[in-house]
């Protein structure tokens, strides 16, 4: 209902007595920016996953949060880890030959296949491979392992319901409910991969410390505590593999109900191969230079965001949104979905999945538009996605492939 009069009224809705949504990109990006006086609300801290220990998703202190960034930039970039495009090119092989050995029918066997959970076991083994040097095995075993998927299903709107309310948080995060939370000692879901990180963490940190250019590696060689990397390599695993899942999810399903898109997609591959411009698998660069592929890429991040939750904003001091007065403390969330559907933006026809919207534009439409889908990553501001450049990576091959 609010996005539809987001759309319609003013891109400023009131949703709860302190809590406003934005729909406009440009006015979000300003709060967004580097020197904007707005910070995380009290929201961001229902994200913990070790309830007693912020990790850069959760922290609200901005000095924190740029420490932590510091630590952390290299290794997301890739320039400090060995063999990253490898490493995720062993992951879509892994899919690939999944898909083909136990899901392809014949003349004579039709089979299904659940492919929304096949890519989640891809993203999975991707960020698990760069993270600590060892994937999680879920294409392999072909199985929701030790029921990690199953239990982020169930916990994590919760964790976003929960962190609407702040005096809930504090009952629900206070060390009488600790049971409460994930724990290394459960061994299904999210306490198996707590165990696991913390695992991996303490054999770089022990007495005889492992030493390798992974992700891990890089930040501790950057000067991330034990306790620090403990949260941030789980954190990568739960933020790093859900919304790649969910971008690729949810392209697929537009590319395979858009037969056209689908063939003109097709047909820019077939070509590249006859013109042997494209390795196999492709590589990053090569995929940047498909025009259609770029597209449909851009497209499907902005009709289905892959971000995750209302990321409200908090300024200390009475602010103007798009006109409208808002008061000190009052959480500005962003609608994601108005954003990504304007019309003002993308066209009159932004409800619709057409690629062609991003070619045989100019330069200043384009970066237009780019930048307003790139805000599923923040990018631009302080807070952008650490995990973009993977992300990117991964949709470039996954596709093709």
């Amino acid at each position: 209902m609010f996005t539809v009069r987001l759309q319609l009224r003013c891109s400023v809705v009131r949703i709860a007595p302190n809590w406003v949504v934005c729909g406009d990109g440009a006015e979000l990006r300003r709060m967004w920016a580097v020197r904007s006086p707005w910070k995380r609300g009290h929201w961001y801290r229902g994200l913990r996953i070790d309830p007693y220990r912020d990790s850069t998703i959760s922290t609200i202190n901005d000095k924190t949060h740029e420490a932590l960034r510091s630590k952390l930039a290299a290794g997301y970039s890739g320039k400090d880890v060995d063999g990253v495009h490898e490493l995720i090119n062993e992951q879509v092989a892994g899919l690939v030959n999944l898909l083909e050995t136990k899901y392809l029918s014949t003349d004579t066997t039709f089979k299904t296949v659940d492919l929304a959970r096949k890519v989640q076991f891809f993203t999975l083994d991707v960020i698990s491979a760069l993270a600590f040097g060892n994937k999680l095995g879920y294409l392999d075993s072909d199985n929701d392992t030790f029921r990690y998927i199953e239990t982020t299903e169930r916990t994590v709107p919760a964790m976003l319901a929960a962190a609407l309310m702040p005096s809930l948080i504090e009952i629900i995060q206070s060390p009488r409910l600790k049971w409460l939370m994930p724990d290394t000692k459960n061994m299904t879901g999210i306490g198996h991969v707590m165990k696991m990180a913390r695992d991996v963490v303490q054999e770089r940190y022990g007495d005889k410390p492992v030493v390798k250019r992974d992700m891990l590696g890089s930040f501790i060689a950057h000067g991330l505590s034990k306790e620090d990397a403990e949260g941030e390599t789980l954190v990568q695993i739960i933020a790093g593999s859900d919304t790649s899942a969910t971008a690729i999810r949810s392209t697929m399903l537009f590319l395979i109900t858009n037969p056209h898109v689908y063939a003109r997609l097709q047909a820019e591959i077939d070509t590249a191969i006859k013109l042997g411009r494209i390795s196999s698998p492709i590589t990053d660069d090569e995929a940047r230079k498909f025009d259609y592929l770029q597209a449909v890429i851009r497209e499907g991040l902005r009709l289905w965001p892959p971000a995750t939750g209302l990321l409200p904003k908090v300024s200390e001091q009475d602010e103007v949104v798009c006109g409208v007065h808002i008061p000190a403390g009052t959480n500005v969330a962003w609608a994601p979905w108005t954003v990504m559907r304007s019309k003002e933006t993308f066209g009159e026809d932004a409800d619709l999945f057409r690629p062609e919207r991003w070619l045989g534009i100019s330069e200043e439409k384009y970066r237009a538009m780019d930048q307003q889908v790139m805000m599923d990553f923040a990018s631009g501001s302080r807070w952008e996605c650490l995990g973009k450049n993977i992300a990117m990576i991964e949709l470039n091959k996954v596709y093709v492939e």
